[in-house]
C-alpha cells in the first residue's frame, strides 16, 4: 500500500491544463516535496488530493483508499497555502475546534503539547489575529498535526519567511 498513488491525474480550468497526467507513488514514511514556479500546479495537485477540488481526469488513492473519501479525510492533516486561521480564536481553541472538525476530541494538554512542538506553547491563549506571519505558519502546522494524522500535506509552509524563520519552521 502506498501513502499516495496517482494515475494520470489532471486538472484543467477551462482550456488551461494546470496539472497534466501525474503518475506518482509515495511510500509510507517518505517525505516528498514539490518545487516549481508560481502557477505550476503544486497547490492544485495538493487540493485535488485533499478533496478541495475535483480532478478533471485520472484517479488517486491515499493510504490505500480511493479518494477523495470522508474516511480518508479524517486521516490526513492539511496546512493549506492560504491562511485558514480563525483570528478571534486563541491558538488552543483553534486547535480544539479543528480537531473536532476531524472527528476527534483533544484535551487542553494535547493542544499544549502540539503547540510546544511548533514553538507556540507560550502563545496558547493568545488570539491568532495577533500572530506574526511566522506564528501563523507554526499554528498552521499545528492544525495539520493536532489530530495525529497518518498523512500530512503542508502547502508552502515557509513561503514569505526570512531564512532564519524558514530554518526554525523546518526544524
Amino acid at each position: 500500500m502506498f501513502a499516495i498513488e496517482t494515475k494520470d491525474l489532471s486538472k484543467s480550468f477551462g482550456k488551461t491544463t494546470v496539472v497534466k497526467g501525474i503518475n506518482l507513488q509515495v511510500q509510507t514514511g517518505e517525505v516528498l516535496g514539490f518545487l516549481g514556479r508560481n502557477g505550476a500546479g503544486k497547490s492544485t495537485f495538493i487540493n485535488m488530493l485533499t478533496g478541495i477540488i475535483r480532478p478533471t481526469s485520472g484517479s488517486f488513492s491515499l493510504l490505500g483508499i480511493d479518494g477523495p473519501s470522508d474516511h480518508v479525510k479524517k486521516r490526513i492533516g492539511v496546512m493549506p497555502d492560504y491562511s485558514s486561521l480563525y483570528g478571534n480564536l486563541t491558538a488552543k481553541k483553534h486547535l480544539k475546534y479543528l480537531a473536532g472538525v476531524s472527528g476527534k476530541t483533544v484535551t487542553n494538554q494535547q493542544c499544549i503539547d502540539v503547540l510546544r512542538s511548533v514553538g507556540l506553547e507560550e502563545h496558547a491563549n493568545q488570539k491568532a489575529v495577533k500572530f506574526s506571519i511566522v506564528m501563523k505558519k507554526k499554528l498552521g502546522i499545528a492544525q495539520a498535526i493536532i489530530h495525529d494524522p497518518d498523512l500530512i500535506f503542508l502547502d508552502e509552509p515557509t513561503s514569505g519567511l526570512d531564512a532564519e524563520s524558514t530554518i526554525e519552521i523546518q526544524q
